[in-house]
């Protein structure tokens, strides 16, 4: 699994010091001085250390091409302009010395959490779920906005029904103000050897992906289990949520297709 690099950068003076030089550079810069109209530097920074662990992970392939805009239509900039953004981060970046490898990941990373930062400024409906708002219901309300089904169990759990490409259920921990996503892959009970199922995990393990799989045998059937931590003691930016929430669904319902010895039980549509 890819690692957010953003975290470990973050309070750093260099990181500091190159986030107050990018937004003078960008708003002295005549062609992309409105990147920031709706985005305040304050927001930003506050953004940048709250919601990294929204980030989702990327190919090193993908991580070599320009980053692109993920904006709200309405406020995205045209595709030149964008570019120019790309353009004035690589140059400081390279100016004040960044790790080379790093670079490329770390420009992903900033540049979609601003566009969040942009988008949430913008919008005229809640973008954010805060405080009395992180409740089973509401988010089952949410979820339904955004086209995925759900049942809240007599556990306050969360189980998607329909909208997703895997079964997921959220939990939420309230002492650690966490959000757990969790899913499970059947296994058949017999026909299986075990170097099969090593081989599967090692499959998955080597895949950029938001599961990371575990067998558990002691709790009912045999399986795979997988979690997603995301934390909420600053509320749950609606967008990355379901961006998380449909990557890990996707990935888990991936692992399928890496079961070329069927010890999985047949995907349930």
């Amino acid at each position: 699994m890819t690692t957010v690099l953003l975290e470990s950068y973050l309070g750093t003076p260099l990181f500091e010091d190159f986030m107050e030089k990018f937004f003078e550079a960008i708003t002295s810069n005549d062609m992309v001085k409105h990147f920031f109209l709706v985005a305040k530097k304050p927001a930003v920074d506050s953004d940048l250390r709250c919601y990294w662990p929204y980030l989702l992970p990327k190919t090193n392939m993908e991580y070599r091409k320009p980053p692109i805009g993920t904006s709200t239509l309405d406020i995205q900039l045209p595709e030149r302009q964008f570019a120019e953004i790309v353009i004035i981060m690589t140059k400081l970046m390279r100016e004040m010395k960044f790790n080379n490898e790093h670079a490329p990941q770390l420009m992903h990373e900033i540049l979609e959490l601003i566009e969040e930062t942009r988008s949430k400024t913008a919008d005229t409906a809640q973008s954010t779920l805060e405080g009395n708002d992180i409740e089973p219901d509401i988010i089952q309300l949410v979820l339904k906005r955004n086209k995925v089904i759900t049942e809240v169990m007599p556990s306050k759990a969360i189980k998607t029904i329909k909208g997703l490409e895997s079964e997921v259920w959220i939990r939420l921990n309230r002492e650690n103000k966490e959000l757990r996503l969790s899913g499970k892959l059947l296994l058949n009970t017999e026909g299986f050897f075990e170097d099969q199922l090593t081989e599967l995990l090692e499959k998955q393990a080597e895949k950029v992906s938001t599961v990371s799989l575990k067998l558990v045998r002691d709790l009912g059937p045999p399986h795979f289990a997988a979690d997603h931590i995301l934390p909420y003691d600053n509320g749950i930016p609606i967008r990355l949520f379901m961006r998380c929430l449909q990557r890990f669904s996707y990935d888990l319902s991936t692992v399928y297709g890496l079961d070329k010895d069927k010890i999985l039980k047949k995907k349930v549509s």
